[in-house]
């Protein structure tokens, strides 16, 4: 599966990933745009076409891959790739941790990032520290008001991901918090 995934992270093809083991019919669509030999970036759409930011997986988590179905190619007359993010790396990098540049971009820019424990367990808030087997993050509840501090160890961590529908809401809604606290 890694040789499909570094084909994919050099072209623009709109692809269904399939990496929820417990629900083998559940996919995602979008662009894989970097990868390492751990690691995929994928840039993410939503069923009504709509955006749905960037996520970072584990290659082992891969289960199927799917191209040049009737559904994708539907797809591909709504959606397409945006402009490429600001230091987002492109294409296969080997010696690259996804995780940590996605992660640390997140924390530079203060977006709000959703870091995934396996398939059970989602935090959602703001990267405040990185260390070398924790990542911290300031939850940010479905209101965007801030609910508290959640430590995840990195080897547990399967998932990052920022810019996708749900984050950019709560991140909105911080926002309008944020200022009624001023």
């Amino acid at each position: 599966m890694n040789e499909i995934i570094k084909e994919l992270c050099n072209t623009n093809e709109l692809v269904e990933t399939y990496t929820n083991p417990n629900d083998c019919d559940k996919f995602g669509v979008g662009y894989i745009t970097a990868c390492t030999d751990d690691e995929f970036l994928i840039h993410t759409f939503q069923e009504n076409d709509l955006d749905d930011g960037y996520y970072v997986k584990r290659n082992d988590s891969m289960i199927r891959i799917q191209r040049n179905t009737i559904y994708l190619n539907n797809k591909l007359q709504l959606v397409k790739p945006k402009a490429e993010m600001d230091n987002l790396p492109k294409g296969y990098w080997p010696d690259l941790d996804l995780f940590d540049v996605v992660l640390n971009l997140c924390q530079k820019k203060h977006l709000v990032t959703q870091v995934g424990v396996e398939y059970d367990f989602v935090s959602v808030g703001f990267v405040k520290n990185i260390s070398d087997d924790v990542v911290e993050l300031e939850n940010i509840n479905c209101d965007g008001k801030p609910d508290g501090i959640t430590y995840l160890r990195w080897e547990n961590i399967n998932y990052v991901g920022f810019g996708g529908v749900d984050e950019e809401r709560r991140a909105l809604l911080y926002k309008k918090w944020a200022r009624t606290q001023e």
